[in-house]
C-alpha cells in the first residue's frame, strides 16, 4: 500500500515537474518544482488517500493548484503595474485596478468552493478537513524554512 502511495507521489512530482520545466528553466522554477515535490508527498502522507482516492484526488488537486496559479499571476501583474505607475493613474484607473483585484479574490473563494464539491465526491469530509489543514501546516512548514535559511545565510555574511 506504501509503495503504490509512493509511486504515486513520485508520477505527480513528475508530471507537475514537467509543467514547471516547460515555463522555464531558472532558479525559481527549480525552487519551484522542489517545493510542488515536497507538498505533494506532505499531503499523501497526511491524508492516507487510498489508490481510488489518489486516481481521481490528484488530477483534480493539479487543476485547482494550476487555476490558483494562474490567479495568482494575474494579481501581479495588477500589483506590478501599480507599483511601477501608481502615482501616474488617475482615481478612476485606480478604481479599475482595485476592482481587478476584487475579482480575481472572488475567483479564487469561487474556485475553493467548486473544488471543495468535486472533492466531496472523492474523499470523505475528514479527509477533505484534513486536507486544508495539511496546506496550512505546509505553508507553516515552508515559512519556517525561508526564514531559518535567511537566518542561516545572514550569520554566514556576518
Amino acid at each position: 500500500m506504501k509503495q503504490i502511495l509512493i509511486i504515486l507521489t513520485l508520477v505527480i512530482a513528475f508530471s507537475h515537474s514537467s509543467t514547471a520545466q516547460e515555463r522555464g528553466h531558472g532558479m525559481h522554477d527549480h525552487m519551484s518544482e522542489k517545493f510542488a515535490a515536497q507538498k505533494i508527498s506532505f499531503i499523501t502522507q497526511k491524508l492516507e488517500l487510498t489508490p481510488d482516492e489518489a486516481q481521481v484526488f490528484w488530477p483534480l488537486y493539479n487543476e485547482l493548484e494550476k487555476k490558483k496559479s494562474e490567479n495568482r499571476e494575474q494579481a501581479k501583474i495588477l500589483f506590478r503595474k501599480l507599483r511601477s505607475s501608481s502615482e501616474g493613474l488617475s482615481d478612476k484607473e485606480l478604481g479599475v485596478l482595485s476592482d481587478e483585484l476584487i475579482e480575481i479574490k472572488l475567483q479564487d473563494a469561487n474556485l475553493q468552493k467548486e473544488y471543495h464539491l468535486k472533492f466531496k465526491k472523492v474523499l470523505s469530509a475528514k479527509k477533505i478537513l484534513t486536507l486544508y489543514h495539511t496546506e496550512k501546516q505546509f505553508q507553516s512548514m515552508l515559512l519556517k524554512q525561508i526564514k531559518e535559511r535567511g537566518r542561516h545565510q545572514h550569520d554566514e555574511q556576518e
